[in-house]
């Protein structure tokens, strides 16, 4: 599986849209999104590393962030740590019954049998409708049994008290009508009387009072904006700060190299560094480590070079030679640099480069052996035949 295709299909997250369609978003879950949308802009450099630690940095911020979880998984395993590539996508199916794209990335790169035993991979959710037994919706929807009507005592053809028994209910239904007037009139003059029926404010109170609370809205949503903006600058400050330390830690990293001899590695990253702005003893340190580094690192190109050039490999001569101007302009040996670059562009059959540097040896250089020999292949390439 191309990992590299897959951390492409990931795209950023439009949080103004989110916003202006009404949400209330949380500031942990702004910032989250924030630092994903980041991450994505690293991976698109090629900066796996940085896209990590945002990846960690917005799951902190938000742990239900499953599409965070996916992407950090994805960028895991692009590095080769796979073990913590599964151990992540195993978080998202934990919290997430329906996490086909965690399943299905584990199984396509072989990371279900990273899980350890005891964890195992999360099983889904159990849906209720589908277990053994009677349905749910039939079991809702199931009507009381009715009880077996009980038969009456059949009534005599002819009741003696029939008579008395009418005018009884008669007398009753009589006296709840009575009844029923009399409540119906102590509630009524109990009852207060009808409010004045109020009229609609006028457009003008109308247009005021949305002026007013418009006013309100913007102040409120200013206030808003410009917290946002704060927490903004100071998470912007905080990577500032954490990429400062780790620059500070490479230095030490680079007194190693040049502890073990390896000048132009310890060149290498110094360069890298020199659009740090690093302060105090990390500044000192810097210079230090430049100023030593740089002419070991020439010296360095420079012998390498001149092996290459003895063993006519001129392609190989030329970029040890163009290193050794890259680490030391100001090189000792620059002179003999030069002509051996020189000679290197000749015998490739590129005259026009060898002219060239032939050319600025003469001029910029002092008398020496490799000035007149530099000459002398100037007047051979531009003598007319």
């Amino acid at each position: 599986m191309d990992v590299k295709a897959e951390l492409k299909n990931f795209k950023a997250i439009d949080l103004d849209e989110i916003v202006r369609g009404g949400e209330a978003i949380p500031d942990n879950v702004r910032n989250s999104v924030y630092l994903y949308n980041k991450a994505i802009e690293d991976l698109r450099t090629d900066s796996e590393d940085m896209a990590i630690i945002k990846l960690r940095k917005a799951v902190a911020l938000n742990p239900h962030f499953n599409e965070a979880l996916n992407l950090l998984g994805v960028c895991y395993t692009y590095v080769g740590e796979k073990e913590k590539a599964a151990e992540v996508f195993n978080k998202v199916i934990r919290s997430e019954a329906n996490s086909v794209y965690a399943l299905g990335f584990m199984q396509r790169n072989k990371l279900t049998d990273i899980i350890p035993a005891e964890e195992g991979i999360a099983a889904p959710a159990v849906n209720l409708q589908q277990q053994p037994g009677e349905p749910l919706k039939r079991i809702r929807k199931k009507k009381k049994e009715k009880q077996p009507k009980t038969s009456r005592p059949e009534r005599p053809l002819f009741d003696p008290n029939r008579n008395r028994r009418i005018a009884r209910n008669i007398a009753r239904f009589a006296a709840g009508v009575l009844t029923g007037l009399l409540v119906g009139a102590f509630i009524y003059f109990l009852l207060p009387k009808p409010e004045p029926v109020q009229l609609p404010p006028s457009e003008d109170e109308i247009n005021a009072a949305v002026d007013e609370a418009k006013r309100i809205f913007d102040q409120q949503y200013a206030a808003l904006e410009g917290k946002y903006e704060a927490a903004l600058r100071e998470k912007d400050e905080a990577l500032k700060e954490a990429d400062y330390y780790k620059a500070a830690i490479k230095l030490y990293e680079v007194e190693s190299m040049l502890s073990s001899k390896d000048y132009e590695g310890a060149a290498d990253m110094l360069m890298l560094m020199k659009t740090i702005e690093f302060r105090d003893a990390e500044k000192e340190k810097f210079d230090s480590l430049y100023e030593k580094a740089m002419p070991l690192a020439a010296k360095s190109a420079y012998d390498r070079g001149y092996r290459e050039y003895n063993s006519r490999k001129y392609e190989d001569a030329l970029k040890s030679f163009e290193k050794v101007r890259i680490y030391d302009p100001n090189y000792s040996n620059m002179a003999a640099t030069l002509y051996y670059m020189g000679r290197s562009h000749q015998l490739l059959k590129d005259s026009r480069s060898a002219l060239a540097v032939y050319q600025e040896l003469v001029d910029n250089y002092p008398p020496s052996w490799y000035t007149r020999n530099a000459q002398q292949r100037i007047n051979e390439l531009t003598r007319v035949p």
